[in-house]
């Protein structure tokens, strides 16, 4: 009996820990959502400014290749993102595609 209840523990800690541990992850690609967007929002304002000078128009493949750029690199942060929390919610479906 006493077994099985130390064994219920160590998969309740290992539950908490993971639990942790998605939290954070999802919490990091979040952030890293946000600054890719502020990136690609600071390239579109170029690329909009660029317009206007007279030799702005050189820089004007630059940055909207950095902008595009940015903007993939959020959706793809955001998309880990729920991805991390889905998993966070369903942690049964985490051991099951992790073992």
């Amino acid at each position: 009996m006493h077994r099985v209840q130390n064994m219920n523990e160590r998969g309740d800690s290992r539950h908490q820990q993971l639990y942790l541990s998605l939290t954070r992850r999802a919490g990091l690609y979040g952030g890293l959502a946000i600054i890719a967007s502020i990136i690609a929002v600071v390239n579109f304002a170029a690329v909009i400014t660029s317009v206007w000078r007279p030799m702005g128009v050189l820089n004007l493949p630059v940055h909207l290749l950095f902008a595009v750029t940015a903007l993939l690199a959020a959706l793809s942060f955001r998309r880990t993102r729920q991805r991390a929390l889905y998993y966070r919610d369903h942690l049964s479906e985490w051991d099951d595609d992790a073992g």
